[in-house]
């Protein structure tokens, strides 16, 4: 196919190896999406690797000003916790573009709603280049998250690095194959409006505010906000845009047509399909948790 010029500021220079799509057309794909964005994969990592090294070092020696949680300190003496700052100030940046770059696209300019072709066949394999981007930015900070993880005791169980795993790969097929940038502008982007608060409501955990200041009453309303998004945007668009997104993955198998568009790749398709099953189990199930913390401010 033919080249396009990324318009990000970041990577003014970058090459996209396809094209937009027309009206009725479905372009084909491309050849590689991480040979075009091996370059930006290397700078985010690097990004974030530099943030968090330099946080890290900067609150080595803070248990005097940011005290951690009892529970976050050996044998619960005081104790200075840079990684746990340092990786929630990290983690901000990458959900901060995933979560303003989705709502932008799937509220404001409606770009997967007007660019992407109304049929199977655009919403699973045309291309889009903000999905381009998340699918990237999934990928660059799911394998910057993984090692990253392996140094911090709280974040390395099997669970957390399994998760980073699975969602890592899914950041990376949508940036490979182009594959389903319409619904990656929601699964990678809408889905993270709600870890924005979330950070904040995390690191209030590992390190409580005092009541009556500031960073109480932030977090205070932070709180609520999560919980209202992650309803809207985590169970009920959810739910919503995961039948969609069966009804037509399902079809493209059943009509021969994925086998044209992406021949050898159905593994790919049946990926997203479980984990789609996976993921959903885990939105209910932390749903669940937030509404029992909900109830216990009625007791």
């Amino acid at each position: 196919g033919r080249t396009q010029h990324s318009s990000l500021s970041l990577f003014p220079s970058m090459t996209v190896a396809t094209e937009q799509p027309k009206c009725n057309e479905t372009p084909p794909a491309i050849p590689s999406g991480f040979e075009a964005m091996k370059k930006p994969v290397f700078v985010l990592v690097t990004v974030l690797t530099v943030v968090y090294t330099t946080i890290y070092y900067f609150l080595k020696d803070s248990a005097s000003y940011l005290r951690p949680a009892d529970e976050f300190c050996p044998e619960g003496v005081p104790c200075s916790r840079p990684d746990l700052a340092a990786f929630q100030a990290s983690s901000l940046i990458a959900i901060l573009f995933c979560g303003f770059t989705g709502f932008y696209a799937w509220h404001i300019s409606q770009t997967p709603h007007k660019k992407i072709p109304k049929t199977i066949e655009g919403r699973i394999f045309a291309y889009l280049k903000e999905s381009h981007w998340l699918g990237t930015f999934n990928f660059s900070f799911q394998l910057w998250d993984f090692f990253i993880s392996l140094t911090i005791p709280e974040h390395a169980t099997p669970i957390m690095l399994t998760h980073h795993i699975l969602a890592g790969l899914g950041g990376y097929f949508c940036m490979e194959y182009q594959y389903l940038h319409y619904y990656g502008a929601f699964f990678l982007g809408c889905s993270e409006i709600s870890s924005i608060f979330l950070v904040f409501v995390d690191f209030s955990r590992y390190f409580p505010p005092t009541e009556g200041t500031f960073y109480h009453a932030f977090i205070e309303i932070c709180k609520p906000l999560f919980a209202i998004t992650f309803l809207y945007y985590r169970v009920l668009l959810w739910i919503k845009i995961s039948y969609e997104f069966w009804i037509d993955c399902t079809k493209s198998l059943k009509s021969g047509s994925h086998d044209r568009y992406r021949p050898g790749k159905r593994y790919i398709c049946y990926y997203f399909l479980g984990i789609n099953i996976v993921l959903s189990f885990m939105q209910f199930y932390w749903f669940g948790l937030i509404v029992q913390e909900a109830l216990k401010l009625f007791d």
